[in-house]
């Protein structure tokens, strides 16, 4: 383990300089050690590895004592002007606490070391949701098919690993009938929130058929908090065939589908596994789960 602070130190260190966490270019300038530690894999989006990279340092920084979270929070520009540069960070919080910046330097390197023993003695690979900002513990769906408008109501339950989470995206795919090639036309959705916030911005569509809508807790969450979201969505049709596939972990998800008795199906399969653009293939080796007369209620 000792062979591998130095190189973290050594990365940590060009991390914070700049504008620390706020620099445009941190991403770039987060060196193999700290990608790693950060559970940022390869081919990730610039987007997704700047929060990975923000949301485990925070992390760390969270476990150091008060005095020294704080200094640690100001050396990674957490706290304070965005656009304030290391010197500049360490500068004020010199005067806060009547110290000179070499002091400061000193006291900066010594949190830096104390983040890369943290950091390598909790790997990631012992915590399935390393580097994410909140995971979904649990997903609930029951998908209504028996009324004129096809129904969806969902309940996500998400735990924040994140000090102050004010928003959580979710995004949901929707892909067409095999006989409709145009795009999912949004004004005939209906998303509407019945618990757990608000929706912080108009539903967007982030790709053909994928939609991205942002919700609001009434109160910001601290790491370990759990909330709730209870949601219903409205569609006119929709593909045959419902899939999990969330952008982070996800520990549970249970589906109940209520068919109505003239829309019984004749075979259910389970899809496991399977890439979501091919869930609609008709595979042989898809495990069937159910299997009914046609017209027989089940």
């Amino acid at each position: 383990m000792s062979t591998k602070i130095p190189a973290l130190v050594h990365e940590l260190k060009a991390l914070r300089g700049g504008l620390g966490v706020e620099d445009p270019h941190l991403v770039a300038r987060a060196g193999s050690a700290v990608r790693r530690a950060s559970g940022v894999a390869d081919g990730e989006s610039p987007a997704i590895a700047r929060e990975k990279i923000r949301m485990w340092l925070e992390r760390l920084i969270a476990q150091l004592p008060d005095a020294a979270a704080r200094t640690g929070r100001a050396v990674f520009g957490f706290d304070g002007p965005g656009d304030q540069p290391y010197l500049a960070r360490l500068r004020a919080l010199g005067q806060a606490v009547d110290r000179e910046v070499r002091t400061m330097q000193r006291r900066a390197d010594q949190i830096v070391a104390r983040i890369a023993e943290l950091a390598l003695t909790q790997s990631s690979a012992t915590d399935p949701h390393a580097g994410e900002p909140w995971h979904t513990a649990l997903v609930q769906v029951d998908l209504v098919l028996d009324q004129p408008e096809i129904e969806v109501f969902e309940n996500r339950r998400i735990i924040s690993h994140t000090n102050g989470l004010t928003e959580i995206r979710h995004s949901l795919t929707i892909p067409q009938a095999r006989d409709r090639t145009d795009h999912v036309d949004l004004d005939a959705l209906g998303i509407t929130v019945l618990r757990g916030g608000d929706m912080s911005a108009p539903p967007r569509m982030v790709s053909t058929n994928r939609l991205e809508f942002a919700l609001r807790p009434p109160q910001p969450l601290a790491p370990g908090d759990d909330h709730e979201f209870f949601f219903r969505l409205r569609l006119p049709e929709m593909s045959p065939f419902y899939v999990c596939t969330p952008r982070f972990g996800c520990d549970e998800f249970h589906l109940r589908v209520r068919f109505g008795r003239d829309r019984v199906p004749d075979r259910i399969w389970l899809i496991d596994g399977e890439l979501s653009m091919e869930a609609a293939d008709p595979v042989p080796s898809a495990r069937p789960c159910v299997r009914t007369a046609p017209g027989r209620s089940r």
